[in-house]
């Protein structure tokens, strides 16, 4: 039986961090199934999922702790089940560019849940001024999942005039699927 582990990893970036937690998975038996590595100030994080026996995965919940220590990560461990891919007639990406402000992006993902519309991934990253004169930039992805009977010309007046009130550029784009 095929069992499914998330693990994060955060700690301080150094050549060869992720080798390490990748090769420690390998030895145990799991195979990477899903896997982000991104950098946060001067820290390296990485999420995976994983898939093995009962006995690999078991392994790693065991040994990784270990390495860890070593390397001086802190880690999360938390069995899952094997994602069920669902299907949407819709799926939209919104692209936000907005001068950098605490709160802008919870401004958007409330504005999406408050329509039940699913996040399927986020991105966000400031650019910092060239000088003192300028304020640093926000850009901002999220790839999202329409649910059924969402009207999507409303939903794209809605995020049109949360832009304008938030003095902010945004497109989104839909993408249909054909079920």
């Amino acid at each position: 039986m095929e069992h499914y582990l998330v693990i994060t990893a955060v700690g301080t970036d150094r050549p060869g961090i992720s080798d390490e937690v990748t090769h420690l998975v390998t030895q145990c038996g799991c195979n990477i199934i899903d896997s982000r590595i991104a950098l946060f100030g001067h820290e390296f994080t990485l999420i995976m999922l994983l898939s093995g026996n009962g006995n690999a995965i078991s392994r790693v919940e065991v040994t990784l702790p270990l390495k860890a220590q070593e390397h001086e990560l802190l880690t999360v461990m938390k069995r899952t089940s094997k994602h069920k891919a669902r299907l949407f007639s819709y799926t939209a990406d919104f692209h936000i560019e907005a001068d950098d402000m605490p709160g802008l992006i919870g401004q958007f993902t409330h504005f999406l849940a408050a329509r039940k519309v699913d996040i399927a991934s986020l991105s966000a990253h400031t650019h910092e001024a060239s000088d003192t004169d300028n304020t640093d930039r926000l850009f901002i992805q999220i790839s999202t999942n329409i649910p059924e009977g969402c009207n999507l010309m409303t939903l794209q007046e809605e995020f049109e005039a949360l832009c304008t009130d938030l003095l902010v550029t945004g497109t989104v784009n839909f993408v249909g699927h054909n079920q």
